[in-house]
């Protein structure tokens, strides 16, 4: 017992003795306060010291330690890790492990083989294919390598540079496998292959291999993604109806029926199957929704075919649980009318969730090929205006010439401006709209009233920000001819004059597609109109393939990139000429002007858009036009549109260019001369 212990223990031998001391000492020696438990006669433990207990706490802090100067023990030394042997030993265990395997030495030749097969200069890699997979398959252990997470690479790489009969031959074994690789985390890259790299035939088979597995490989993460990839592009009708049939219940998981080719159908026959078949599908679309994996062409279509035949109550539920995902369903066009099904049969509260989830993306939802529909239709039902200005459009004002930069985007502006016109809008799109208007309270003509006056100031301070960009082309030259129609007398005046400023600069140029006018280069031969159109149409699937398996597909936040390489795959070359002159702009400036006899009329005396022209030409701008065909024929559309005053103003300022006129041989500038002079 140590000296400081003894202590203690006489100290306590003490304290039963005269029980009313103090219970607290102080170790001046070793500056060590010793609290005891304090005792009194009235206690069980007053008599008897050795049922006295210490805490362990206590004992260790009596015991020597380094610090300790009075005491004759020396320190101990821990001895330190060596990680480095450390390391190796657990090295060195894992091999032991892996050797126990039966494939551990195949699987070590098959990644030898592997790396000259990885390697670009490496030549007659299909002969190393063929190596690999007689390897393979002479020791039964294809399964086991395709979903290792080092050997599925092998996997991929036979796919790639195999011949096409191994391919379909490797392919075919595979196909055994496939909803298990489905959902492997390395094994799911070959079925990619598959796609990539696979005949028709194969990509069939492999549709088919999917079934009785769907509706748990829609609730999985990463097959998921592979089931909206084989809907998409490599099933064929039945296939699809087929897969559908899943989601009405376990009775289609393993016989399929071709008579049914919607929800409908199946239960057409027996109508008192209709609440269990009901039952069934929304049991398997919840399931989805709450994993958040409904961003699949496959769910849509089911949610669509369900949203359609469920009854009154039983939608409320589901149209409660869609409200904060609808983004996710724009990107389909099933799932966009699934989502303006939604819209249309929520309640208030619902509504306001569906415009909450909207908010964040919906630059990228009305730029999109399909969201920007949804978002017409919200325009067109929505009563609340002044939540419909602070919702959508202060969230679009920012962004307008982003918008304009699209089809989808350009349309949602002509909406908010031009609802409903035909010159715009097709007239089977515009009655597909107007079906929504039985689901709102508010008079049409009232809510578009009150819409184009909150935005028309904003748009048209937009519009004066940035005058060159609204008439860089046609398409967006056409959105301007359209607003300048709407605007109030102020706001115009305030457009007009930074429009015709940009229209009279003698070195206003835009960027226009080449004409051809050789027509004879127009016809190709038969067989590069073919190998052109295969090398698009492959581009196009494989980008498809690529952007359905991105981690933020679905959600609307991405772009459609799909349909901008679409476009700019049709993309003529373009060149730089005079604004004047373009064809396109020529008809949208012909459209602005056409409206000068009606604003006349409106405001007798006031500015048009031909008399703000004609203030700011200047003499070089006039030489210019004269010598242009299209520019005469913009003259004469403002004479012909406007007011005698402006008529004369036109004549004092092309008289002293009148020479020059008469020298012009264009039809255009013959027919100015004739009705000025």
């Amino acid at each position: 017992m140590t000296k400081v212990e003894k202590e203690y223990f006489d100290e306590v031998i003490k304290e039963d003795e005269s029980p009313k001391k103090k219970v607290v000492k102080f170790d001046q020696e070793n500056g060590i306060t010793i609290k005891k438990r304090k005792i009194t006669g009235d206690t069980e433990h007053s008599k008897s010291t050795s049922k006295i207990k210490t805490s362990k706490h206590f004992i260790n802090k009596l015991k020597p330690t380094n610090k300790l100067a009075n005491n004759n023990y020396a320190p101990t030394k821990e001895e330190k890790t060596d990680w480095r042997k450390f390391k190796q030993d657990k090295k060195e265990l894992k091999l032991k492990r892996k050797k126990v395997k039966d494939s551990y030495e195949i699987c070590l030749e098959a990644k030898k083989i592997y790396e000259k097969l990885n390697n670009r200069r490496t030549e007659s890699k299909a002969e190393l294919v063929e190596k690999l997979y007689n390897l393979f398959i002479a020791n039964d252990i294809l399964n086991k390598m395709v979903m290792a997470h080092d050997s599925s690479r092998i996997i991929q790489s036979m796919l790639k540079h195999a011949t096409p009969s191994l391919r379909e031959e490797l392919s075919n074994r595979l196909l055994l496998w496939v909803p298990d690789m489905a959902i492997s985390k390395y094994a799911h890259h070959c079925v990619l292959r598959i796609f990539n790299y696979g005949s028709p035939t194969i990509k069939t088979k492999l549709v088919d291999a999917l079934m009785g597995s769907i509706v748990k490989l829609a609730c999985h993460n990463i097959s998921s993604k592979i089931l909206d990839l084989a809907y998409l592009t490599a099933a064929n009708p039945k296939q699809k109806a087929y897969m559908r049939q899943e989601f009405y219940g376990d009775l289609y998981k393993k016989s399929k029926d071709d008579s049914i080719k919607t929800l409908a159908d199946a239960y057409k026959d027996a109508n008192n199957m209709k609440a269990s078949i009901l039952g069934a599908v929304k049991s398997n679309l919840e399931h989805v929704i709450n994993k958040k994996l409904i961003d699949n062409s496959l769910v849509h279509a089911v949610l669509l075919e369900y949203l359609k035949e469920c009854d009154e109550d039983k939608m409320e539920e589901i149209v409660t649980m869609c409200a904060t995902i609808v983004p996710l369903i724009l990107t389909t066009k099933d799932g966009c009318q699934a989502a303006i099904l939604c819209f249309y049969k929520s309640s208030t509260k619902n509504r306001r969730a569906i415009l909450k989830s909207m908010k964040e993306h919906l630059v990228k939802i009305c730029t999109h090929e399909h969201g920007h529909i949804f978002a017409i239709t919200v325009l067109n039902a929505l009563d609340d205006t002044k939540a419909l200005k602070k919702v959508i459009y202060d969230t679009l004002h920012p962004h307008l010439e982003t918008l304009m930069a699209t089809q989808g985007g350009r349309r949602v502006i002509e909406w908010f401006v031009t609802p409903g016109d035909t010159n715009c809008f097709h007239p089977a799109f515009i009655a597909e709209i107007e079906e929504g208007l039985k689901y709102s309270k508010k008079d049409k003509e009232t809510r578009r009233k009150e819409i184009i006056e909150q935005i028309e100031e904003p748009l048209a301070t937009s519009i004066t920000k940035n005058a060159e960009f609204w008439l860089s082309d046609k398409h967006i030259g056409l959105v301007t001819a359209g607003i300048l129609e709407k605007l109030s007398y102020a706001n115009f005046s305030k457009v007009a004059i930074c429009l015709t400023k940009v229209i009279a600069d003698s070195t206003w140029t835009v960027n226009a597609p080449v004409e051809l006018k050789d027509k004879s280069k127009k016809s190709m031969d038969t067989e590069e109109i073919i190998e052109e159109s295969t090398k698009r149409l492959q581009r196009r699937k494989q980008h498809k393939m690529k952007s359905s398996l991105e981690e933020g597909k679905g959600n609307p936040e991405k772009e459609d990139a799909h349909t901008t390489s679409i476009e700019n795959e049709r993309e003529k070359p373009l060149v730089n000429i005079l604004g004047i002159e373009e064809a396109g702009l020529h008809i949208v400036l012909k459209k602005i002007l056409k409206n000068d006899k009606e604003r006349c009329a409106k405001n007798p005396g006031g500015e048009t858009f031909g008399s703000l022209l004609i203030k700011e030409l200047t003499d070089e701008t006039l030489q210019k036009w004269i010598t242009i065909n299209r520019a005469c024929f913009i003259l004469l559309n403002v004479v012909e549109n406007n007011s005698e005053e402006t008529k004369t103003h036109i004549q004092s300022v092309l008289k002293p260019h009148r020479n020059l006129l008469e020298q012009q041989k264009t039809s255009g500038a013959q027919l100015l001369k004739k009705k000025l002079f």
